[in-house]
């Protein structure tokens, strides 16, 4: 697997110095050097029944949707929201932090404690004595939107609300109708993470991967649900980006709303039918783009306005150079698969470490101290200039509001 050669939590200054004049970090990366951007891009598919929901109509639990235009009209779609998936997420991951013997000191939306490792990566508001604090999530979820119309992928269902202590569905219990989204659906998944560490990749890792493999993405997870990778020639289709510059030559595979083609949605994902990797796609890309393009069966080379980019295959993934600067990896099918699952043991590692936990908490409060004696008024912390969600705004508010969504 294609490596990134700079080492996380190596800064080369001192810890009274760094960006914005913040204490440079080194066991998160909310203000650390060394750090990756990483794109995460999956194509999944519905195994059972899942709802994601949008509140009652007339006795009907709708799940929700929204119209998407296309270049052909608008069609319908079914929605699942980047904020369903984020709940889930975070609280997927704390049972994960308090498993490996972290302080059990309460923290949710609400009353988040500001000192643990999802407080800092997912982020956080909070009020100290001194001042209110907040600190932007590096973890962004954007809305997916199903493949399919909902004319084909939603379907309703009768339930029956059954009174427990008299066994029957009289008075306030009775029959209701929920819209399901139906087995076979597909929902194109993305979520970008900006200016992380390899264990922070790895809380993220564990919750995607475990959350599928536990059924857990849906409403009532606890009766219904299921989802999986799309699987292509045996491999799942996924694809993750890594970059330590931010910077991605290579576009995210992004499928349009209003598509409508399981056929164009897995090529979107795959760049060939076969292995080895094909660089075809790509040298058509750079051409369009005005390089000039020299390829072979492993290595592409393109120049043009003093650039010089190359892709080289290297097993399944790519790794794409400018001149000596290595810009970005990107892994495929089982690479990305294992990259994730190699992340995710880090994290376990780490959280699980009772001497990194205490030097953890110790930086984390001597960060929020800094920020809080910059002035009065609310206080940002993260990277700068990031446009990101703050923990307990829209984002997070379905953490409190019960269910399994």
């Amino acid at each position: 697997m294609a490596r990134s050669k700079k080492q996380e939590g190596q800064s080369g200054a001192p810890p009274s110095s760094g960006n914005g004049k913040l204490p440079i970090t080194q066991y998160t990366g909310i203000n650390a050097t060394g750090t990756k951007t990483v794109l995460v891009s999956a194509l999944l598919e519905v195994t059972g029944q899942v709802r994601f929901g949008d509140g009652t109509d007339i006795a009907t639990t709708i799940t929700e949707k929204d119209t998407v235009l296309g270049p052909n009209g608008s069609v319908e779609k079914a929605i699942w929201a980047g904020t369903k998936r984020r709940g889930v997420d975070r609280r997927t991951i704390h049972e994960f932090r308090n498993q490996l013997g972290w302080d059990s000191k309460e923290c949710y939306v609400g009353n988040l404690c500001m000192e643990c490792p999802i407080c800092w990566l997912y982020g956080f508001t909070g009020t100290t004595q001194q001042a209110q604090i907040n600190a932007r999530s590096r973890v962004l979820y954007a809305t997916s939107v199903s493949l399919e119309d909902t004319s084909r992928c939603l379907n309703r269902h009768s339930r029956n609300q059954v009174d427990e202590k008299s066994q029957t569905t009289a008075g306030a219990a009775g029959i209701h109708e929920e819209e399901m989204v139906i087995a076979g659906t597909h929902f194109p998944v993305y979520t970008s993470l900006i200016h992380v560490l390899d264990w922070e990749i790895g809380v993220f890792a564990h919750a995607f991967l475990e959350n599928l493999n536990a059924n857990r993405y849906s409403a009532a997870s606890r009766a219904q649900g299921g989802m999986r990778f799309v699987e292509h020639n045996n491999e799942p289709v996924l694809v993750v980006d890594e970059s330590s510059h931010g910077v991605f030559p290579l576009s995210a595979p992004k499928l349009a709303g209003w598509e409508t083609d399981f056929r164009k949605a897995v090529e979107l994902f795959v760049p060939t039918q076969n292995s080895p990797i094909s660089l075809l796609p790509f040298q058509a890309q750079l051409q369009k783009q005005g390089f000039a393009v020299e390829s072979g069966q492993t290595k592409l080379a393109a120049k043009g306005g003093g650039i010089e980019l190359t892709i080289e295959v290297q097993e399944n993934a790519l790794v794409v150079h400018q001149g000596s600067d290595e810009l970005m990896n990107r892994y495929y099918g089982s690479q990305a698969l294992g990259y994730l699952r190699q992340k995710q043991v880090e994290a376990q590692k780490k959280l699980a470490d009772s001497s990194w936990r205490s030097q953890f908490q110790t930086e984390a409060k001597g960060y929020a101290q800094a920020i809080q004696g910059k002035g009065a008024g609310t206080e940002s912390a993260g990277s700068p200039g990031a446009d990101s969600n703050v923990a307990g705004d829209e984002s997070n508010k379905e953490e409190s509001s019960g269910g399994d969504e």
